[in-house]
């Protein structure tokens, strides 16, 4: 599991979905603006735009391949972290690239 969970904007409970609509996503989503390193299999640098218990949002300097296994250091107040991760989904933005990113197990 991953190491951000222990940090207190993880405690919140995960929300209900609307009577009669299907979930979008699993955990709910908090803003976080720190710093992001992917250090394999591309190197990278951007900052985290939100955190949830399941993954990142992150925009990085260069494009990261689908499905692939990352290794991202996270780089909080309270220190750093080092986390596996896939990637979900990639979109071009005009200053990089925005990128979805799903923790796995070590």
């Amino acid at each position: 599991m991953a190491r951000l969970l222990r940090y207190p904007w993880f405690m919140a409970e995960r929300s209900a979905p609307p009577s009669g609509r299907p979930a979008r996503r699993t955990w709910d989503r908090f803003p976080l603006h720190a710093d992001v390193e992917v250090l394999e299999p591309v190197r990278a640098h951007g900052v985290v735009i939100n955190a949830s218990e399941g993954g990142l949002r992150i925009a990085v300097d260069a494009e990261l391949p689908i499905d692939a296994t990352c290794v991202v250091e996270v780089r909080l107040d309270e220190g750093k972290t080092v986390e596996l991760a896939r990637v979900a989904w990639t979109r071009a933005h005009p200053d990089g690239f925005l990128v979805g990113l799903c923790f796995v197990d070590e």
